[in-house]
């Protein structure tokens, strides 16, 4: 049998070829990891389909409706078990909830009745009529002066029907057709869609076949062909072709239909086609990314595969197991931990910049991670943890404090303007900015990291920004004794356009006379950070941090 050998190339094929390693390796075959090449005998291959969704749905499973579905099944065993007798109105607003209706996405009646579940349902061998259940289950709730115990003869037929719905998910047939369902549409879509089982004219119901008869036929007679009188080569990796059939119009973001769009090559003569190999290897690009609901991330790490096989895999199993999208940034904490594992080892490894590959909004992004970026990260863990529950609205629209921090960080950005942005935000909005002023102490302590070291600022032997803070609390103590507390606002307002546009003199100008009205001298802290303009703004942005922070009384009201 002949051996397939692999080599990675750009992003979107070395995620493909991590994916093929991870679905390889997870149903057992040998695989060779060697430097930049993958090799592996063709007979793998045989049955992939069967190997491809089992990746997926294994992976995936608890993000599943599939998953959604069996596992009420404890919740019901431990009250069939108990007759009931400890079944209260808590567990009955569980069973509500779990039910749901038709409308109500995530529910059960919701997942029973959508039409990728329908789909599936023909493909199992069952004598259980899954729809004409579901019209007979249906949320019940107590009348007015009407006691639990009345309503248990109906909750036990209730829940019976729903174990038996259960039952019936729980199948070896069920799971293998209806999470692929899932796995196709939360997954697998992300990465490719508009043929085989996702082209909606497909004529084939079982989506192993429509994989099978798309990706895989004709595969061996390609390996075992004499390809010396072929006149075509494969774009990717330079395979001879004998034709140029196969092409990646089925990739989202990057490929594009060539029978319609030739304006995207050169002299409306295409020229880009695939060999088998690659169009099976492209296929497998969303095993190599880890998703997450709507977003995705993949590691190009691609001086050797064993290294990213290796971090995409702990990403993949840190995050998923988390269950929090919000996670999906702890990618540098695993590149990093990854990288000081070579070292530790031994390995002659220079590290170099790292790309990130991230899926969002249906399109990719793209960031280069390098190594003074993934130690101000690991330096800055405990203040970005920090930020993880922390947001704002704006427009409608809901941010998250931790994400915007990391795009800007990744994006080589430093945080004074979003610094900036969310102080205005609370003084204008606060009903709006879900943090506290004090908060944003978190964020000047992850630039200062992120100034000292990608931009090259001079450490402090003491900690300015906690003196500057300090000064800016006692100051407002200051106004408070003297019951003009009203004018720390206008005070604030007055201090940040000064910071915003970068203007020493009117900040100081501002403090002098401030600092004046209460007969107090203005803190050495600002000689000190007046030297350049990123100790500038750092020090004052923390001083009108601790000046317009919160009291423990306005803390415990909000």
């Amino acid at each position: 049998m002949n051996e397939i050998t692999i080599q990675l190339g750009d992003w979107l094929f070395n995620a493909g070829v991590v994916g093929l390693v991870n679905i390889l390796l997870h149903a057992g075959d040998e695989v060779k990891l060697n430097g930049q090449e993958v090799s592996f005998n063709a007979g793998v291959l045989d049955k992939f389909e069967e190997k491809y969704f089992k990746y997926f749905i294994d992976t995936y499973e608890k993000t599943l409706a599939w998953y959604k579905v069996v596992s009420f099944e404890d919740f019901i065993k431990k009250h069939e078990e108990e007759n009931f007798e400890s079944f209260t109105e808590k567990d009955l607003e569980i069973l509500n909830q779990y039910i749901g209706s038709g409308s109500k996405s995530g529910t059960l009646k919701y997942i029973l009745t959508s039409n990728s579940h329908k789909a599936a349902y023909n493909l199992i061998t069952s004598e259980l009529d899954v729809l004409e259940l579901e019209k007979q289950i249906s949320t019940i709730k107590l009348k007015k002066n009407e006691e639990l115990k009345d309503q248990i003869p109906k909750i036990k037929d209730l829940m019976k029907k729903i174990h038996d719905i259960i039952r019936y998910y729980n199948q070896p047939d069920a799971k293998k057709y209806i999470a692929a369902k899932n796995v196709i549409y939360t997954i697998i879509n992300n990465a490719w869609n508009n043929v085989s089982f996702l082209n909606r004219q497909t004529k084939i119901p079982d989506m192993y076949e429509d994989y099978k008869i798309y990706f895989l036929q004709g595969l061996n007679d390609y390996l075992n062909d004499n390809k010396k009188e072929y006149n075509y080569s494969c774009s990717n990796c330079g395979s001879l072709m004998n034709d140029m059939n196969n092409d990646i119009a089925f990739l989202n973001a990057t490929g594009f239909d060539t029978s319609r769009k030739l304006s995207n090559v050169w002299n409306f003569n295409n020229d880009i086609a695939i060999c088998p190999v690659c169009k099976i290897v492209y296929s497998c690009v969303p095993a190599g990314f880890t998703y997450v609901y709507d977003k995705g991330i993949f590691i190009n790490q691609n001086q050797d595969i064993q290294s990213a096989v290796n971090v995409n895999q702990r990403i993949k199993s840190e995050i998923i197991d988390s269950g929090d999208v919000k996670n999906i940034w702890e990618f540098y904490r695993i590149v990093s931990e990854e990288m000081e594992r070579k070292i530790n080892e031994g390995v002659k490894y220079e590290l170099a910049d790292i790309q990130v590959v991230r899926y969002e909004n249906e399109s990719y992004r793209f960031n280069l991670l390098s190594k003074k970026m993934l130690k101000v990260l690991s330096k800055s863990t405990k203040e970005l943890n920090a930020l993880l529950k922390l947001g704002y609205k704006e427009v409608n629209t809901y941010f998250n404090i931790y994400d915007e921090v990391m795009k800007r960080l990744l994006n080589n950005e430093n945080l004074f303007l979003l610094i900036h942005k969310l102080m205005i935000q609370k003084l204008t909005k606060p009903s709006e900015s879900y943090y506290q002023m004090r908060n944003i102490n978190y964020l000047l302590e992850i630039n200062n990291n992120y100034l000292e070291g990608v931009v090259g600022m001079e450490v402090k032997e003491r900690d300015i920004l906690e003196l500057s803070k300090n000064a800016g609390y006692y100051f407002r103590k200051a106004y408070e004794e003297r019951n003009v507390e009203n004018k720390i606002n206008g005070i604030a307002y007055r201090l940040l356009n000064a910071l915003k546009t970068n203007n020493q003199h009117m900040f100081m100008d501002t403090l002098i006379n401030c600092y004046l009205y209460i007969k107090q001298s203005v803190p050495k802290v600002f000689i000190d950070g007046m030297k350049d303009d990123y100790e500038f703004k750092s020090v004052g942005y923390a001083f009108v941090a601790g000046m317009t922070s919160e009291s423990k009384k306005n803390e415990e009201n909000n």
